[in-house]
């Protein structure tokens, strides 16, 4: 079974909440049509992480490192999406050999500390954007 063989399928509207962050990880998407923003709360502000269209996966790093989901995901148009459930994505990388799973947790662990890096610099421009901008735009 690929991925895009899932048999759960679900839709969202525009503006709906696919994933909210901090929730535990049950599942691992696939985007069949439309779009979604993947975005996270940093310091009570909230930073875009990326923008995800067909074909583009998501929620696989919270199964993998069976933790919470480090994003939020939200349809930015109506959204076509394929499920794949906890039990079917361990199916999928038990068949995998022992120390490909190991090369991949290490990835998962790595990225997952890089997009709160990311996301923390993100915030980090904003400020000094909202800062700049304050000095400019003061009547002289």
């Amino acid at each position: 079974m690929t991925i895009k063989d899932t048999p759960i399928i679900q839709r969202y509207a525009k503006g709906d909440v696919i994933i909210s962050e901090g929730i535990i990880s049950n599942n691992a998407y696939v985007i069949i049509e439309g779009e979604v923003e993947v975005s996270k709360k940093v310091d009570k502000k909230t930073v875009i992480l990326n923008t995800l269209k067909e074909g583009d996966v998501f929620g696989e790093m919270g199964l993998l490192a069976q933790s919470l989901r480090s994003a939020n995901v939200v349809a930015t148009t109506d959204v076509t999406i394929g499920i794949i459930d906890k039990e079917t994505f361990d199916n999928m990388i038990q068949n995998l050999p022992k120390d490909v799973r190991s090369i991949i947790l290490a990835l998962v662990d790595r990225l997952q500390f890089t997009s709160q890096q990311l996301s923390n610099i993100g915030v980090q421009l904003q400020s000094t954007k909202e800062a700049i901008q304050s000095y400019t735009l003061k009547p002289m």
